[in-house]
């Protein structure tokens, strides 16, 4: 199976972490947004363009969407935008399953979608769909 995994990307130890628990079971992360280095101002940076479409890529190509939501960091645009991009594909093409996870699951009405799946840690995702 393959996995797109957002967070803020001060949360990166994180995604790393979570990238290894993945692949430790077998399966693939689409798209290490971690390796991107730090780009802004994104008007600024070449690298931009190629980052955004490598992100949407991985997202709409992810069997499952996996969104740590927190309340320690103010920001992070990109992330609603990766799960905006996930709802889409869902309704579209019936993939991926989202999932959001973490501390702050009122932050934004799009947590509320039918097709969204609150859950509290990503044990908890990957023991749900069969992978623990």
């Amino acid at each position: 199976m393959k996995f797109y995994v957002a967070c803020k990307f001060e949360d990166k130890a994180w995604a790393l972490e979570a990238y290894k628990l993945i692949e430790e079971k077998g399966h693939e992360i689409t798209t290490k947004w971690t390796e991107h280095v730090p780009i802004k101002p994104y008007d600024k940076n070449p690298n931009a363009s190629a980052y955004a479409i490598e992100d949407v890529i991985g997202v709409i190509s992810a069997d499952y969407f996996i969104l740590k939501s927190s309340k320690e960091y103010s920001g992070g645009k990109g992330l609603f935008v990766e799960l905006g991009l996930a709802i889409a594909s869902k309704l579209h093409k019936g993939k991926p399953e989202v999932y959001i996870i973490g501390d702050d699951m009122g932050k934004a009405i799009f947590y509320f979608h039918p097709v969204v799946k609150r859950r509290e840690t990503l044990e908890e995702v990957l023991e749900e769909c069969g992978f623990l």
